[in-house]
């Protein structure tokens, strides 16, 4: 099975696209600053296989389903413009995108920059690392220090970094796990992180606590929902364990913007993300 890190090489790390968010999904502000309803989206790289076939009629489809925004993911063989009329068409935006770590060295910043200026993105989010970029506690703090040094530079243009987890971040290092790293070594006014419940449930975390233990620096969630039993398969949305009242409620109340739904292998792509998003409708969101 060909996996997201092994795709993300094959297509690229640049492909954006923004654009305005219909008026009837529009979150409002609270009291503390915060979103008190959090845009739903999808991660793309849920429909990536409609993608490879019909670009135009899978982001219209979406549409349909009732999505506001969409996390990109791939190049899908079309130009920054050619993807922001796509969106615009439908009324949807992408104010974020999931790229490689090396998309965010300095090389390659300028050049993705650009795109993302034009498009519309505010954060750049690394989605994965390879096994040697994460295998010993310098290189994670090689990590934050990218994250940081790209944020920097970015922040000129409005754009943040983020970074996305799954599973190898809560690997112990001496006193700290991956994650308490990359949380302790980032510049909080700059980096944001995007909490996978699933995986995080995955690694014998309860997703709940562990947004409790970093709201201040999570601003947006992926949902995929866990089996209850080792090795907890990924499930449709509202049929697992994850609390996710609880969870997007929490988020809801501090700095979660978005909901992004991101199962990898489902069976039928427009299955799941109408079932997911019925389920949000239920929810309130």
């Amino acid at each position: 099975m060909t996996s997201r890190r092994d795709l993300l090489l094959a297509l690229g790390a640049s492909a954006l696209a923004p654009s305005l968010l219909r008026a009837n999904e529009r979150a409002h502000l609270n009291a503390r600053g915060a979103m008190s309803t959090p845009a739903v989206g999808t991660q793309l790289y849920v429909m990536r296989k409609q993608m490879f076939e019909d670009p135009e009629g899978t982001i219209a489809r979406i549409a349909q389903l009732g999505y506001a925004e969409i996390e990109w993911w791939g190049t899908w063989a079309r130009t920054p413009a050619q993807l922001r009329a796509m969106l615009d068409a439908n009324g949807l935006r992408s104010p974020s995108l999931h790229v490689g770590a090396s998309a965010l060295k300095l090389d390659q910043l300028p050049a993705l920059l650009d795109r993302a200026s034009a498009m519309g993105h505010t954060t750049l989010i690394i989605a994965s690392l390879e096994a040697n970029e994460r295998d010993s506690e310098d290189k994670w703090k090689a990590v934050a220090n990218l994250l940081n040094e790209a944020a920097r530079t970015a922040s000129a243009h409005g754009i943040r970094t983020g970074y996305h987890n799954h599973g190898g971040e809560f690997t112990r290092f001496d006193t700290r796990n991956a994650y308490e790293i990359l949380h302790t070594e980032t510049d909080p006014t700059l980096v944001d992180f995007q909490l996978d419940a699933y995986w995080a449930l995955r690694d014998g975390f309860d997703p709940l606590t562990l947004y409790r233990q970093h709201a201040d620096r999570i601003t947006t969630l992926h949902l995929k929902d866990a089996a209850p039993a080792p090795p907890h398969a990924q499930v449709e949305l509202g049929d697992g364990i994850i609390d996710w009242p609880g969870l997007i409620r929490e988020g809801a109340s501090h700095r979660v913007k978005s909901l992004f739904l991101d199962i990898d292998d489902p069976a039928d792509a427009w299955a799941t993300a109408d079932s997911a998003r019925r389920h949000l409708r239920s929810l309130g969101y």
